[in-house]
């Protein structure tokens, strides 16, 4: 008996559990003591002959094309491990602002989100933190517009007869909203944009009536000339006038690099109607007036995305009642038009702008004169090699980005999978012919979204 009491005594002060105790998942890649024989471009092997560790940021988009390359890096180069993750652009340059993140290399989705941390930074530090021309595009995605199939005609016909809009960027996401807005009277919730009805008809307004003064001699009306008809694709006065005001979503520019790019865009076409001018110049000029304008556009919104990937996730899922159609990367339309035949969604279309800008996932070495770095930022310059080669990037074609490094057509490629060319019927284009205004400087985007901030009340 005195033995059995024993038992359960050592049984208790031992936790009392038969179960072993499982451990925290790690938030760290596997690190192996044995590295074993790697290729000379491979580099040599850590200290003590560990493998070096390379922390990578990237961006939402490129998340499984570089996991794929990741494994494959890895099994060639045992001596280099790397640790992913995936982070908004304007969430990681808020981190590493508040020293949260120290990465070895940052690949972005945008070259903006760049130029802002950029300046963020040397309000803080005279540590360099990057540089901005050492950047090495990797992938290639054009900001479009993903819109439900009979908004997407309307739109289209409304630029084809655009003969007094400045462009899509104004004349799209502020339609029928004049360049200098008077806010007096106009309430906070009315500060949107204007009716898909109004829009159209401004656009193409109805032939005249014929004029029934003019006969002929035998006083017999002269053959009017036969009105065009509409477009048989083109909804009814009364189906567009059902549609309300134009729903275009965008994500907020303080929070979403696409965001900043589609504010970016709409202040150049309001400022300089895509002419060649200088952009600071233009808001030193007209900033009150830019202001102005957007808030008689978007402060009466309630709900803002805090990026393209959740806006373009969750917009469809509502519908075409609270979103006609959303300001996206092409790279994230792929996932949301493969969901169309098993959610149910109706047709969906892509629009190419032009102007647009094109994300080119920039990666820049984080810290780049720190020698305590110095062995895994050489490992990061050897991961980066790889994912340049040709087969890496030519990978990438098979997850809806466009190769950065490689300048063939998208149909020259032998690949099982083409999502360009699958899914043209939604209106991919393989070669769009995407013209970019040039991106400014720190100092005008911190300007545009103070501008903004103070347009929409939002930070």
């Amino acid at each position: 008996m005195w033995a059995l009491v024993g038992v359960i005594a050592a049984f208790m002060a031992l936790g009392g559990n038969l179960v072993d105790a499982v451990p925290p998942v790690a938030d760290f890649v596997e690190v192996r003591d044995e590295v074993g024989d790697a290729p000379l471009d491979c580099g040599p092997p850590g200290p003590l002959g560990k493998p070096h560790l390379v922390e990578v940021i990237h961006s939402i988009d490129q998340g499984p094309w570089l996991s794929r390359a990741a494994d494959a890096f890895m099994e060639k180069c045992p001596n280099i491990q790397l640790r992913l993750t995936a982070g908004d652009d304007f969430e990681t340059a808020n981190a590493i602002l508040r020293g949260e993140l120290r990465p070895t290399l940052w690949a972005a989705a945008e070259e903006l989100t760049l130029r802002y941390l950029e300046i963020r930074w040397r309000e803080q530090s005279h540590e360099l933190l990057f540089r901005l021309d050492e950047r090495r595009p990797l992938v290639r995605s054009p900001l479009v517009a993903l819109l439900h199939e009979e908004q997407y005609r309307v739109l289209r016909a409304i630029r084809e007869a655009d003969r007094d809009g400045v462009g899509f960027w104004v004349d799209a996401l502020c339609p029928t909203i004049p360049r200098a807005p008077e806010l007096d009277g106009v309430l906070q919730e009315d500060m949107l944009p204007g009716t898909w009805l109004d829009w159209y008809t401004q656009r193409n307004p109805p032939p005249p009536q014929p004029d029934t003064r003019l006969v002929t001699k035998k006083k017999r009306s002269a053959p009017a000339a036969q009105p065009t008809p509409a477009a048989p694709l083109i909804p009814t006065p009364e189906e567009l006038r059902s549609w309300g005001r134009v729903k275009l979503g965008f994500p907020a520019p303080t929070s979403s690099a696409s965001g900043i790019s589609t504010l970016l865009l709409m202040a150049r076409q309001h400022l300089l109607a895509d002419t060649a001018g200088d952009l600071a110049l233009a808001l030193e000029r007209e900033g009150e007036v830019l202001q102005r304008w957007l808030r008689r556009c978007n402060a009466g919104r309630d709900e803002w995305f805090a990026s393209a990937f959740l806006l373009t996730d969750h917009v469809f899922d509502l519908g075409p009642k609270s979103y006609d159609g959303v300001i996206t990367y092409e790279s994230l339309v792929f996932p949301i038009l493969a969901r169309l035949s098993s959610d149910e969604l109706g047709e969906l279309r892509v629009y190419y702008p032009s102007p647009t800008l094109v994300a080119e996932h920039p990666a820049v070495l984080m810290w780049p004169d720190d020698e305590e770095r110095a062995p895994n930022l050489d490992a990061a310059r050897r991961w980066l090699q790889y994912l340049e080669s040709e087969q890496v990037q030519q990978n990438a074609i098979t997850y809806g980005l466009r190769p950065g490094r490689l300048a063939r057509p998208l149909d020259a490629f032998d690949l099982e999978k083409n999502p360009f060319l699958d899914m043209r019927r939604f209106g991919i284009e393989l070669e769009p012919a995407n013209q970019e205004p040039p991106r400014p400087d720190g100092p005008v985007l911190l300007r545009l979204l103070e501008l903004w901030r103070a347009a929409t009340g939002r930070n």
